[in-house]
């Protein structure tokens, strides 16, 4: 059977969004994750059953899409890590963060404020 291979970087890619990313293909392929040099490591995909050329090429290039969505919500997460728990503190707060913030509202763009 005909296997997908990648090298990944592991300075663009983290070990994280690659085991999100692929686990979504556990049902259909048995996954091996290596580490080989000091900073690539080797994905490589084995079909549970036979597949056709097309099922192939449309998996190399679906996981090659989901492996960059899944690096991206990585580092969206990370980024916003902050504001996500300041929003969760607020939420849970009981009116402790309810002050009005100093300053005027104003409307430059033309919408009601009430």
């Amino acid at each position: 059977m005909k296997k997908i291979e990648f090298r990944l970087d592991s300075n663009l890619y983290s070990k994280d969004a690659i085991f999100k990313c692929v686990y979504w293909y556990s049902n259909d392929f048995n996954i091996n994750i290596s580490m080989i040099e000091n900073s690539i490591y080797f994905l490589e995909l084995e079909p549970k059953q036979e597949i056709s050329e097309e099922k192939y090429t449309t998996t190399i290039n679906k996981l090659n899409q989901d492996l960059i969505d899944f690096n991206l919500r990585d580092i969206i997460t990370k980024e916003t890590q902050n504001l996500r728990d300041l929003l969760v503190a607020k939420a849970f707060s009981n009116g402790e963060y309810d002050e009005e913030p100093p300053g005027e509202y104003s409307d430059p763009v033309g919408f009601k404020l009430n």
